[in-house]
């Protein structure tokens, strides 16, 4: 008699990692470059969770002072090596249109996420470059929907999302949840609900991180989850 054939092994759940990032952010987007590295690499075994947390939640113009302060981190962001940092301007806070808020751009990627994770990245790809790259304010709506329709969403459907209430609080909700968790900035990576890494890191550091999580994730763990923060 045939014996019946075993089971094949069940592959491990993907390690879950939590991006907190503002698309106005210089150092998001050099983060968003140093993990597209890593997510080739890991492909399957890692899934990225981009989140929003707006740095500039209220709707007024930035003070002179504000101004000073984020053209110096853009270009402190400039002496980074990548190829990126080469790219970025501070234009965005040196114009007569600096954005008020973060809120309605970081909606607009809420709104393209209900299209499909690949509407979400084109969209956030488009804003940073416009933003970082040519100094576009992308938090005004002729210049989101521009974008959205640039990047091919479908504009009846992201138009809808976009104009409900409830897009902007989901990122309202979001920015709460974070900071009661102890985010306070970004780009932060929250690694499997362990590792809380704040700030631009070296590739090397996160996928340092990343496989020192996955290791304790094949472990057999008793009682409660183990929640370490760097």
């Amino acid at each position: 008699m045939n014996s019946l054939p075993k089971p094949l092994p069940l592959m491990p759940k993907p390690l879950q990692i939590t991006v907190y990032q503002d698309v106005l952010c210089a150092w998001s987007y050099l983060a968003d470059s140093r993990l597209d590295v890593l997510r080739q690499e890991f492909r399957d075994i890692v899934r990225f969770r981009v989140r929003p947390f707006p740095l500039r939640v209220n709707d007024v113009l930035p003070t002179d002072k504000e101004r000073r302060a984020l053209v110096k981190e853009v270009e402190r962001a400039q002496e980074e090596l990548d190829p990126a940092a080469r790219l970025i301007t501070p234009e965005l806070w040196k114009g007569s249109d600096a954005p008020r808020s973060s809120v309605p751009a970081l909606a607009a990627l809420e709104a393209a996420r209900l299209q499909g994770p690949t509407a979400r990245a084109l969209l956030a790809r488009a804003m940073q470059r416009a933003a970082l790259e040519q100094g576009v304010n992308v938090t005004r709506n002729d210049v989101i929907f521009e974008l959205a329709s640039r990047v091919g969403l479908s504009m009846n459907a992201f138009a809808a999302a976009f104009a409900s209430p409830q897009t902007r609080q989901l990122v309202m909700d979001e920015h709460r949840l974070a900071a009661g968790r102890g985010v306070r900035g970004v780009p932060t990576l929250v690694i499997g609900g362990r590792w809380m890494v704040c700030g631009l890191r070296e590739v090397s550091e996160y996928r340092e991180h990343i496989l020192a999580c996955l290791g304790k994730l094949h472990l057999p763990k008793a009682g409660e989850t183990e929640r370490l923060f760097h």
